[in-house]
């Protein structure tokens, strides 16, 4: 070991000059090149760190395989234009003022768009907890789960009880953790009592062989997703654990968002799991009627709805296309809900132009950092955004908004597990369901324009006040922000 330690340095240092040739040749843009370019050469043994955890494109190479997404996905591509013309013809008013939108989605992921459902959208985290409680409760066949976190706390010892309760009942669960999200969890013994169970399997996302050197750091499972028994569906930004109910002293109340979902478009949930659960167990899961219902002779509403997943071994970086198509094609308003707010230069473009084209654009973020420099290269932002026109709130700082939601022209909604930042555009699996539907859309505006009374507006004069410690703390921020 002592005779390694005189040639560290130079192997450093010929490390990151490879480091940078890769940089240099890896068709990154440019942002993203100059920002891993200065810091490799500036920070040569933090570079280095950084670039082995976050930096390598490993997704189209050994450690993720093109799995079969579209094994699963592209089964249901017949459907999808059939679907779509048949949808768009019965008059959706939504649906034909934004049908680019629904072409993005249904080209990209080769998924249905299904109007025979029913949504009903949570805004209080115990609520919404309850809510799945309940359902998980009075599950009769299966429950398919997917988390980025589930905590060892008693929050995360509710939802083991009920699934234990349920399991003895011979409801067949399915569970996936993401390792990183929930690698304290499974460090415990939190999750032996639910392997034990013969009705219970658990799958770890992408284990970490070598915890000091992880190269798996990026393209984590950040999606946050429920299927009963193929008829009901959960998805929205909440994980599992005390903090996420307001228990935590640091965050206070904790502003969520989620949706729960029964009719057709719970296939489309359940499409996704199937995939992913191939992807970490590398089963194929049957598809038979106890998991794909025949939803025809049921009528459970009339909300439009586009089930959208993305990853990194898609062809396509679908949710950031549509977040940008989203906001290219506001017109009336756009109301924007994100706990971390670091676009890359196309969104950045498309929010500061629909400002200027006289769009109501209002921007609503936390008041309080849980990371510290992904919050400081979110209000890094703010003095461009404000400028154009757009409208920044921070939220009450004694609490702290958590939810990922989009409206457009009081017409469409998104609302899923993706942040408006790099990481959920280009790099971790994430889930979000577009809703083309006027009342659900009226719904979450006003739980939006609520959540206003409890924030404080951003002025350009505000942020003149700024010390230079925080205008310099904001820049480095702000040159690592394509790499946060």
């Amino acid at each position: 070991m002592s005779s390694f330690l005189p040639i560290f340095p130079k192997l450093l240092i010929l490390l990151n000059y490879v480091f940078i040739i890769i940089v240099l040749f890896g068709k990154k843009s440019p942002s993203k090149t100059i920002s891993w370019l200065l810091v490799l050469y500036f920070m040569p043994t933090l570079g280095f760190i950084l670039y082995l955890f976050f930096g390598i494109d490993w997704r189209k190479k050994r450690i993720i395989s093109r799995i079969s997404e579209s094994k699963y996905l592209n089964e249901e591509g017949n459907k999808t234009t059939t679907y779509r013309e048949n949808l768009l013809l019965k008059g959706h008013i939504e649906a034909n003022a934004k049908k680019e939108l629904i072409n993005i989605a249904a080209t990209a992921t080769k998924l249905p768009l299904y109007e025979n459902n029913s949504i009903q959208v949570f805004s209080n985290t115990n609520t919404i907890f309850q809510s799945m409680i309940n359902d998980i409760e009075n599950a009769t066949h299966h429950i398919h789960l997917e988390f980025y976190i589930i905590n060892n706390d008693s929050t995360g010892q509710i939802l083991r009880d009920a699934l234990l309760k349920v399991a003895s009942k011979n409801v067949s669960i399915k569970i996936i953790v993401d390792v990183i999200g929930s690698r304290k969890s499974l460090k415990s013994n939190f999750f032996k009592v639910l392997k034990k169970h013969p009705n219970i399997n658990l799958a770890a996302f992408r284990p970490v062989w070598i915890p000091l050197v992880n190269l798996k750091a990026n393209y984590r499972n950040h999606r946050k997703l429920i299927i009963i028994d193929g008829t009901i569906g959960y998805l929205g930004g909440m994980n599992v654990g005390d903090e996420y109910l307001g228990k935590n002293k640091r965050f206070g109340y904790w502003r969520d968002t989620a949706i729960r979902i029964t009719g057709e478009s719970v296939n489309n949930i359940q499409l996704v799991f199937f995939q992913d659960w191939y992807f970490v167990k590398k089963i194929r899961l049957s598809r038979n009627p106890f998991y794909f219902p025949d939803f025809s002779n049921t009528c459970f509403g009339t909300s439009l709805t586009h089930i959208v997943p993305s990853s990194p071994h898609s062809n396509w970086d679908t949710i950031a296309q549509l977040y940008f198509e989203s906001i290219a094609s506001a017109r009336t308003s756009l109301y924007i809900t994100t706990p971390y707010f670091i676009p890359d230069e196309a969104l950045l473009m498309a929010l500061k132009t629909a400002a200027l084209g006289g769009c109501d654009v209002k921007l609503l973020v936390p008041g309080r950092p849980d990371h510290i420099l992904t919050f400081l290269a979110t209000t890094s932002f703010f003095e461009e955004v404000l400028a154009s026109g757009v409208q920044v709130f921070t939220y009450d700082p004694h609490r702290f908004v958590h939810s990922k939601v989009i409206t457009v022209d009081n017409m469409v909604a998104s609302i899923g597990s993706a942040n408006v930042d790099q990481r959920s555009m280009n790099i971790n699996f994430e889930i979000t369901a577009f809703i083309y539907d006027k009342k659900v859309v009226a719904t979450i505006n006003e739980h939006f324009m609520n959540d206003l009374k409890h924030s404080r507006q951003i002025y350009l004069s505000d942020l003149q006040q700024r010390s230079i410690f925080i205008k310099t703390a904001e820049s480095v921020a702000r040159l690592f922000s394509p790499i946060l």
